[in-house]
């Protein structure tokens, strides 16, 4: 599954025999019949799907949910889509899965019925156990006997539980023996279980664990020695992890259970140590997962007090364990911290090897300025490989690239330089190889202000044709520089005329601002180039509104130039700068803002319209997972999902 290709492009719909349960503490599942796959959402996940009822795309589908205020989080909406189409819940048009079929399973018994006398039943072999005290085999052929006794049980559990499912309306599927197994016995699926109510589900988790019990407590009473194989798979059938059913039991109806899109992510940004630490505080938070560790504590003491029951070892009697209690309470707890500290340290090197990769690029480039530029051979074939990446060049065709690639010739410059051929009056145009270079432009009151940063790939020394309006900057590299230079008459003859001016503005001065702030640095560069393609820029005087209070604002803002003021009610709230953006807020939640825009002086801004804007999040879901990052933390809560009175409306 391309995770970019489903999430951007691919029309997708609901499945055509989709069944589900019945909705139990906010979950339900969701079951693809022919498939026989199985997902579990809340209803706020199930009303998201629903709207794959005709062929959409995902984005199509996230404006909409955006539009009608019904957003989940991000990241959970995205690993919804993902899961869904994992399990055949959403199938792309005409797509047809192999069906799974069903057995025809007729004896069925209603759980209800029997749901109280599977629980005596399973009390009552405990009872026997404890009071006829199980012994070890004797011979083979005792061992012999509770293998076949065991095989028996099994065999029949598993037709109890099948007529269970049967009996409340699930079905049964692949009843088949298990010929590898020790012993052999004969299985059933009966996974569609979690279709039932939950009463139903608790008895058919009972079933398995009463009938062995029962079948154990009798051997311990009529034939000890045949019992050890039964109490080794009673222990499994009761056994606290790795799907054991009865655990099952301590977990079913509890308030706040997690849906299959809140664990064992499969969408990349999900898959971070943040996001499992914050699912472990969240776990450790809830009361249930405190009673699923009690419950293993004790599934585990069971185990080795009825081990040394058997095998009659006097360390493990009871008047010892209450003599030894503390060092065995110390034992279990160290375990448990000895657990956690075991899965702190393997997060740890998960968190500091992403923050080594992070940095590796930024520490590498770091390296290449300033100590190894000054040894590059520019030849012509670096030359032209450097045009053919710059954003602006290689709108040109071949023949142009090459004719400026022969051309240009390599002109260094060393830190804090300045750089009078590519100012006020250009006469040379250069693409940076390496290092950064800054603009500046003189101030009203004679002070100078950098108004721009330049890096690898951009061009210097057009900027009067990009920007007509501001037309005069003053050069200075900021780190040693390696340049590739040549006449801007040359420039003219060659490049100009064949470069739309909406694509000058666009790679000149949109897309070198836009690739240093912080709100796209996790962009693809792609999105970069399309935002910038779609933006405009905007100029506003000094103590001008940019952006009304109480109103609904049809565009999304960043700021270009200078600073803007933030007031609510009259009272200033903060000066944001060059970078900054707002209006975010109000196009995702489709509300009316919260506090005013003004000028503080002369400044320009990035404007996109809130149709554009909208189509440009749902297309890139790494935008739309930073600006819902950005806007949660100005908001002081999660931006999604939208509660009453999360948002003002007019």
């Amino acid at each position: 599954m391309d995770t970019n290709l489903t999430l951007s492009a691919q029309i997708l719909t609901l499945a055509p025999n989709l069944q589900h349960s019945e909705t139990i503490n906010g979950l339900l599942v969701v079951k693809n019949v022919s498939a026989k796959t199985y997902l579990k959402i809340t209803t706020a996940q199930w009303r998201i799907l629903r709207l794959f009822g005709e062929p959409r795309s995902v984005p199509a589908v996230l404006a909409q949910a955006l539009d009608e205020r019904l957003c989940l989080p991000l990241n959970e909406f995205f690993e919804l889509i993902l899961k869904a189409v994992r399990e055949h819940i959403l199938l792309e048009p005409g797509v047809e899965i192999e069906p799974v079929q069903a057995f025809n399973w007729r004896p069925g018994v209603r759980p209800k019925t029997v749901a109280r006398p599977l629980a005596a039943i399973f009390l009552a072999g405990l009872v026997l156990m404890l009071v006829y005290r199980p012994a070890l085999p004797l011979s083979p052929k005792d061992l012999g006997a509770g293998l076949l006794l065991l095989s028996v049980t099994l065999t029949f559990s598993a037709f109890l539980t099948a007529c269970l499912v049967r009996g409340a309306g699930g079905e049964i599927y692949r009843p088949r023996w298990q010929w590898l197994r020790l012993p052999p016995y004969f299985e059933i699926d009966t996974s569609d279980s979690v279709m039932l109510s939950t009463l139903d589900q608790q008895a058919v988790a009972m079933a398995r664990p009463a009938v062995i019990s029962a079948a154990v407590g009798l051997a311990a009473w009529l034939q000890p020695e045949w019992c050890v194989p039964g109490l080794i798979g009673l222990a499994v059938s009761l056994r606290p992890i790795l799907g054991g059913r009865f655990a099952a039991l301590v977990r079913l109806g509890r308030k706040g259970s997690l849906s299959d899109s809140d664990h064992a992510y499969i969408f990349p940004p999900n898959n971070r140590p943040q996001t499992r630490w914050h699912l472990l505080r969240r776990s450790l938070r809830h009361p249930d997962t405190w009673a699923l560790i009690s419950y293993g504590v004790a599934w585990t003491l069971a185990v080795v007090y009825m081990g040394a029951h058997v095998t009659k070892m006097p360390f493990w009697l009871l008047s010892q364990w209450e003599t030894e209690s503390v060092r065995l309470a110390a034992a279990i707890f160290s375990s448990l911290l000895a657990l956690g500290a075991g899965y702190a340290l393997w997060e740890f090197f998960h968190f500091a090897r992403e923050r080594a990769r992070a940095r590796r690029h930024t520490y590498r480039l770091w390296k290449t300025r300033w100590f190894t530029a000054k040894k590059m051979v520019l030849l012509e074939g670096n030359r032209l490989k450097a045009v053919t990446e710059s954003p602006l060049f290689r709108t040109l065709q071949p023949p142009e690239r090459q004719q400026l690639a022969r051309l240009m010739h390599t002109s260094r410059y060393g830190a804090w330089s300045a750089l009078p051929t590519h100012g006020p009056v250009p006469t040379q145009v250069s693409l940076i190889v390496s290092g950064t270079v800054g603009l500046y432009r003189k101030l009203p009151s004679g002070r100078s202000s950098r108004v721009q940063v330049l890096s690898e790939g951009d061009v210097i020394g057009l900027h009067d044709l990009a920007d007509p309006k501001q037309p005069s900057y003053v050069v200075r590299s900021l780190t040693p520089v390696t340049l590739l230079t040549l006449d801007r008459s040359q420039v003219e003859a060659i490049a100009i005329p064949r470069i739309a001016r909406t694509v000058l503005t666009d790679t000149i001065l949109k897309l070198p601002f836009l690739r240093r702030i912080s709100l796209c640095q996790n962009w693809h560069f792609q999105a970069i180039e399309r935002f910038a393609h779609l933006s405009s820029i905007t100029d506003y005087t000094s103590g001008s509104v940019i952006f009304p209070e109480n109103e609904f604002n049809e565009n999304f803002f960043i700021i270009f130039e200078q600073d803007a003021t933030v007031t609510r009610n009259g009272r200033r709230l903060a000066v944001i700068h060059a970078g900054d953006f707002f209006g975010e807020i109000g196009l995702l939640q489709n509300s009316a803002s919260n506090a005013q825009v003004s000028a503080k002086q002369d400044m320009r801004c990035l404007s996109i319209s809130r149709v554009e804007f909208l189509r440009f999040v749902t297309h890139n879901h790494t935008v739309a997972l930073e600006l819902e990052r950005v806007s949660s933390k100005r908001l002081g809560r999660p931006i999604f999902p939208l509660k009453k009175g999360n948002f003002r409306s007019t």
